[in-house]
């Protein structure tokens, strides 16, 4: 379990002249020496910096505090002071090099004081001490600023540099000192203290190009003690961003309760929030529809600016009694339209419109509104003598809309050659396509059997097929021959159900789920007409084979891809921890990533590195997962929330991948959100919240690095592979790579992801092991990565030769040898060569670098041929090898 500390994203907002960010997400852990390492709780700085009057010392520029720990701000350096237990412990980021004028000063002045009383000479004394929300640090480097600001729900820092165009984000360099050791593990920086790990998670970075956010790979190089960034080749007339994690977080509501249920986004970046307020004071914005609440709760529809700093519009929906949004969908002109329920009969509706007048107790409302949100393009109720709701809405290409949801009503109005207008005397989904206008249904159908059924969410392609998906406890559940699953396997099972364009057939229908219960909350299409399908199971024998493959808790969400047919599954897995998770909605890029928002009670809910928080806060948070499209890896898992309940109900992606809106509720006047965002302060008893997260893009890669051996002088292949979240190779990229942390060459990966560097074995190497390593960069679409392995170095055979030799008895004849190894026959210098005579040793000599070593030798023996031998005796690299020849002794020329 982790804690977190503080979050350093060192990342430039895109404004001008901003150019380069870089971000780091820290966590502190302590291990006892006695005991495995464990997390534990550490400080939690405040939002808040004060600035120092004189009761810190004068290099001292601002002052965060916590109970655990502190944060000093000089005009250089920053230095966090940690305290865990009876240990302590001070942890100095120097900005090395920077400029010795830097300027530090105060933003956003907040309305709180700070006094201090200490001592009994009022002349020490310090009170009307300012706080402020930011500081910064201009010119710390030639053309470049620092700010450091308080973000998010556990109160963490941040820090942007902010490169303006010409400048050189190289000369960014931070001197760590304080910690007992620095690393960096798997792309983050590690530095250890006496009060444990402080982690800086590794830095993205991207740049945002016609709309499309494009990855630069950015990462921490470490020499000794000096941290820096490298960052691969960008464009520099254009803001570089690194990780801003929340691109705004926001509460919207007022001083009752008011919940956030689904969300939309348009291709400019604007977020459309539906729900309930029961607050008369829900914010609205002059000209819109209704500004004031009419019943008991209404429904709402917000329009958040991109920023999320203002709203373009905000309208109340809905009659004298109840009325709530559960779905909103945004054609491409902006006009948004909902589904939900009501219990007013004075619904607002449009002339022309299906329905005018309420037929029961509860109906479905259908709204469309303008796109200024001043007024209903249409509105209609939609239901029969029973009770009926909508959970979800789809648009095609023309501006019709399918709505789905549940009716008991068995007068619920179908339509000539619909697939099914028999209702089954129980709750039963159906599924309806309101014309362009409002004014008539184009089909309307129940899809169910002998018992209940839900329709809880729908999508279009499109030829303006629907795909419905909802839970079923009905054994006769409509189905299709070639169905995944034709059979209820527990209580109920959730289902996925495609339409034809004129709603009188099944394109496909199937089952999804195990023995217990199961049910679907969303769905999505992706671009090859895939049906993702997302929601809750109890199943411990879900029919699982991507990310997770086993039940973890009392409940878990799932999330599975049907094939564009419904013949056939594609992945599901589990989503959970060890107690319970429910996914609410999805949705879908134009790449097939998937992305699910829902609220878990788990502790250990699956996040990932570069998460905005991997600790849960109280009984309920709210979380944002990313699955990349094959179901097997995370790209990217958060939690989100603070102290209270927090739950996320719907989440909207744009077509490029690069930001995802989540919304829902919260009782915490903690939950995160961001400077400058539209509601930073809680207001009721629950809250909507609306917070937009930049999605990356990018996949994770796994490097898996191949041992080696080999002798001196001998090429060996070094091989690794470089694999994608779902195992596959990643073909095109260069791998660079390493023996004992010395650059030895690189190579590209092949159609398999398999990169081949040839590397001969020099004889500066020692016998044994070495660190063979393997780095890629990462790029704009894949993360980077590293692995390594061993490289075992053996002895290499030697071979020794001589040659036969004359001469007279007592004269001197030059004895030869010659040695070389046989890996490569290059010639071996510098080593001993023994040499014998008739085996008696006559002396030694030294090989030149032509691999020759010459005794002169004074001819002692007698007359005749007499055997020479020569040797050359085993090292660590080299075995060893001999030879023989003759030396003839003459007593005459």
């Amino acid at each position: 379990m982790s804690y977190p500390l503080f979050q350093q994203p060192l990342h430039a907002l895109v404004r001008p002249l901003a150019l380069l960010a870089c971000t780091a997400a820290a966590t502190a852990s302590v291990a006892s020496p006695a005991t495995p390492a464990r997390r534990v709780a550490t400080p939690n700085l405040p939002l808040t910096f004060e600035k120092n009057t004189g009761h810190y010392p004068r290099e001292v520029q601002f002052v965060a505090r916590g109970g655990g720990g502190t944060l000093f701000l000089t005009r250089r350096e920053a230095v966090l002071s940690l305290r865990t237990g009876d240990k302590a412990a001070a942890l100095r980021l120097k900005l090395q090099g920077s400029s010795a004028k830097t300027v530090a000063s105060g933003l956003d002045k907040r309305p709180g004081i700070v006094n201090y009383f200490i001592g009994k000479d009022p002349a020490q004394w310090r009170t009307n001490v300012p706080t402020y929300s930011r500081v910064k640090l201009t010119g710390v480097y030639p053309g470049i600023d620092l700010v450091t600001y308080g973000a998010g729900k556990s109160r963490t820092l941040e820090y942007d540099f902010v490169v303006k165009p010409g400048a050189d984000p190289t000369q960014i360099r931070m001197a760590v000192s304080g910690a007992k050791s620095l690393r960096t593990v798997g792309g983050r920086l590690v530095a250890s203290t006496a009060c444990g790990d402080v982690t800086l998670n590794r830095p993205y970075a991207y740049q945002t190009i016609g709309g499309v956010r494009r990855q630069v790979a950015c990462a921490f190089t470490l020499e000794r003690n000096t941290v820096a960034f490298q960052v691969a080749r960008y464009d520099a007339g254009r803001p570089l961003v690194v990780d801003p994690t929340l691109e705004y977080s926001t509460y919207l509501g007022a001083s009752d309760q008011d919940y956030g249920t689904a969300v939309a986004i348009d291709g400019a970046g604007a977020a459309y929030v539906t729900g309930r307020s029961s607050s008369t004071t829900f914010p609205t914005t002059a000209g819109a529809f209704n500004r004031a609440r009419t019943g008991n709760y209404d429904a709402f529809v917000t329009k958040m600016a991109a920023d999320g700093k203002s709203l373009a519009y905000s309208t109340y929906i809905g009659g004298t009694s109840k009325d709530q949004a559960n779905a909103i969908a945004v054609d491409a002109a902006g006009s948004a339209f909902i589904t939900g329920s009501t219990f007013s009969s004075d619904y607002p509706t449009t002339a022309g419109a299906y329905n005018t007048a309420p037929v029961d107790w509860t109906d479905v409302c259908i709204t469309k509104l303008s796109p200024s949100g001043s007024s209903l393009v249409y509105s209609s109720y939609l239901g029969g003598a029973g009770d009926e709701t909508a959970y979800g809405i789809a648009i095609d290409g023309a501006g019709a809309a399918y709505v789905t949801g549940s009716t008991l009503s068995a007068d619920f109005p179908t339509t000539a050659g619909a697939f099914w207008t028999e209702h089954n005397d129980d709750e039963e989904a159906f599924v309806s396509k309101l014309s362009a206008d409002g004014g008539s249904l184009v089909y309307s159908t129940f899809l169910g059997g002998e018992s209940y059924g839900v329709g809880s969410a729908i999508a279009v392609d499109g030829t303006g097929a629907a795909c419905v998906a909802g839970q079923t406890g009905a054994s006769d559940f409509p189905t299709t021959v070639d169905a995944y699953d034709r059979s209820l396997d527990g209580p109920s099972d959730a289902f996925v159900t495609k339409l034809n364009a004129d709603g009188s057939a099944l394109v496909f229908s199937t089952l999804l789920g195990g023995s217990d219960d199961d049910y679907a909350s969303g769905v999505a299409l992706d671009g090859g007409g895939a049906a993702i399908v997302v929601g809750s199971t109890y199943s411990v024998d879900l029919p699982a084979g991507g990310y997770d493959t086993s039940l973890g808790g009392l409940g878990d969400g799932f999330v599975a891809k049907l094939a564009a047919g419904g013949s056939s599954l594609v992945f599901a897995t589990y989503l959970g921890g060890a107690d319970y998770d429910d996914i609410c909605a999805v949705a879908v890029d134009g790449a097939g990533a998937i992305y699910v928002a829902g609220y878990t009670s788990s502790t250990d809910y699956p996040t990932t590195a570069d998460a905005y928080a991997t600790k849960k806060l109280d009984y309920e948070d709210a979380f944002v997962t990313k699955l990349n499209a094959t179901g097997a890896a995370l790209t990217y898992s958060t939690y989100l929330g603070g102290s209270g309940t927090d739950r996320g109900y719907g989440i909207a992606v744009n077509a490029p991948g690069t930001a995802a809106v989540v919304t829902g509720y919260t009782t915490d006047i903690g939950y995160p959100t961001t400077s400058g965002a539209f509601g930073t302060t809680f207001s009721g008893r629950s809250d909507a919240f609306v917070t937009k997260i930049a999605a990356t893009t990018v996949q994770p890669t796994t490097l898996t690095v191949n041992a080696a051996s080999g002798a001196p002088g001998a090429s060996v292949s070094l091989t690794a592979k470089l694999a994608d979240g779902g195992g596959a190779g990643v073909s095109g990229k260069s791998v660079a790579y390493t023996l004992d942390a010395t650059g030895i060459g690189s190579a590209t990966t092949a159609a398999t992801g398999i990169s081949t560097l040839a590397y001969t074995i020099t004889d500066t190497l020692s016998a044994g092991a070495h660190t063979l390593g393997g780095a890629f960069a990462g790029d704009a679409a894949y993360d980077p990565s590293s692995g390594s392995n061993t490289l075992t170095v053996t002895q290499a055979a030697t071979g020794l030769s001589t040659v036969d030799r004359t001469g007279l008895v007592t004269t001197v004849v030059a004895l030869k040898a010659y040695l070389k190894r046989t890996t490569d026959n290059a010639w071996l210098g510098g080593r001993s060569v023994a040499f014998t005579v008739a085996g008696t040793g006559v002396g030694s000599a030294n090989t030149d670098a032509s691999g020759q070593a010459v005794l002169n030798y004074t001819i002692a023996t007698s007359a005749g041929a007499h055997a020479i031998g020569v040797s050359f005796a085993a090292e660590t690299l080299y075995k060893a090898s001999s030879a023989a020849a003759t030396l003839t002794a003459t007593t005459t020329n």
